[in-house]
């Protein structure tokens, strides 16, 4: 079972990937030391509650997001694809047909 210290340092890289930021970008940008920040990515240390309320505030965030588990999609090319041919446009009876199909494609292959 991963600690506390393993999922914020694994959400908090996945904040900075989705970002497009590295870790001099994000110590000057919420003033951390880059070493600091470096042992909090690296799952050696925590940051103390002011500095988790400036990354929560940095990444637009829970400090519970953080600290938590969950599971972020990683969406394959093909599911990519899909997804971006379904759009705010497409009617709610497309949504669905597509999703039926998609549901009959699953049991046709077991």
């Amino acid at each position: 079972m991963e600690g506390i210290n393993e999922i914020f340092a694994k959400n908090l890289n996945n904040l900075m990937k989705k970002h497009g930021e590295n870790l001099s970008e994000l110590s000057d940008r919420i003033n951390v030391a880059y070493s600091t920040v470096s042992d909090w990515q690296h799952g050696k240390k925590m940051p103390r509650s002011g500095s988790l309320q400036k990354l929560a505030d940095h990444y637009k965030v829970n400090i519970s997001y953080l600290t938590s588990i969950h599971e972020e999609l990683e969406l394959n090319s093909t599911a990519q694809t899909i997804a971006a041919h379904i759009d705010d446009d497409t009617p709610e009876e497309e949504r669905q047909q597509i999703i039926n199909f998609i549901e009959n494609l699953k049991k046709a292959r077991k």
